[in-house]
């Protein structure tokens, strides 16, 4: 739908049409209704990136919790779109597993530790780790970074290797050219950047909403491009309507013109 809408031959892969219908269900109890569904990657983009990198040629790449999606940008238009089932939830659960720790320790130790590149320093650095089912804080295992790191970097790895075969299959990763933007808040793990160069072979940046002014700094990060993007897509498509609507109700000019608009409207 969102591709005839654009005018665009964009290919769109939905990560899950039962998680679409449990929203807009839920949605619907609300008493509310949804005007238009909107790919992640093109909302992430439109919030991201500049007018050189659609017209030229970019792929967005937003990694979120449960699934990393793909979009591709030529010549001002979204042109394909994809997704792979791995996400940051993926890397918290891997942690979590590996290291006997509760879910929410585990993305604590993910955020203020975690990496995607080794470094030298990585065996010294010594990391208290919680266990499951100890109540008493005193009961925490010691871990050398470089576990925490051992067990973060495959599943990155993974992910981007995902992501560059689905762009190889697609036919689409010369048109992208040699631009990749990240966003999400799995983008945000220290390395993720270096790593995706190093796997896509590309050119990599951070994106950070660029077109909704006014953000706080808390939710100005990459966490926030797709949030940024939807509010500035419903901006833009709230505006456009209105211009129709003044437009189409907008009196005629000459006199003649003014007073059959009037009686039309009041008799």
């Amino acid at each position: 739908m969102l591709g005839e809408r654009l005018g665009v031959n964009m290919h769109v892969v939905t990560a899950s049409g039962a998680s679409v219908r449990n929203h807009t269900a839920a949605i619907g109890r609300s008493h509310l209704e949804i005007e238009a569904l909107v790919v992640s990657p093109y909302a992430a983009g439109l919030s991201c990136l500049v007018e050189d990198e659609i017209g030229l040629g970019v792929t967005v790449i937003d990694m979120g919790g449960g699934t990393t999606t793909i979009g591709v940008f030529f010549d001002g238009n979204l042109i394909f779109a994809d997704y792979v089932p791995v996400g940051g939830g993926h890397v918290t659960n891997d942690i979590a597993r590996g290291l006997s720790t509760p879910v929410a320790h585990a993305e604590r130790l993910k955020t203020l530790f975690g990496s995607s590149i080794s470094s030298s320093t990585d065996e010294r650095e010594m990391i208290a780790v919680p266990q499951i089912g100890e109540e008493d804080d005193g009961h925490v295992n010691h871990v050398p970074k470089s576990l925490l790191v051992g067990i973060i970097m495959p599943r990155i790895e993974e992910t981007f290797e995902l992501v560059r075969n689905r762009l190889e299959a697609s036919g689409f990763d010369k048109v992208a050219g040699r631009r990749v933007v990240l966003t999400g808040g799995a983008c945000q793990l220290h390395g993720a950047r270096e790593f995706a160069g190093l796997i896509l072979d590309k050119q990599v940046r951070i994106g950070r909403p660029q077109r909704v002014a006014g953000l706080a700094e808390a939710t100005g990060g990459p966490a926030f491009a797709t949030t940024a993007g939807l509010l500035h897509f419903a901006l833009s498509e709230r505006a456009e309507v209105a211009g129709v609507r003044r437009n189409a109700v907008s009196p005629p000019a000459n006199v003649f013109g003014r007073l059959g608009h009037w009686l039309k409207q009041n008799l």
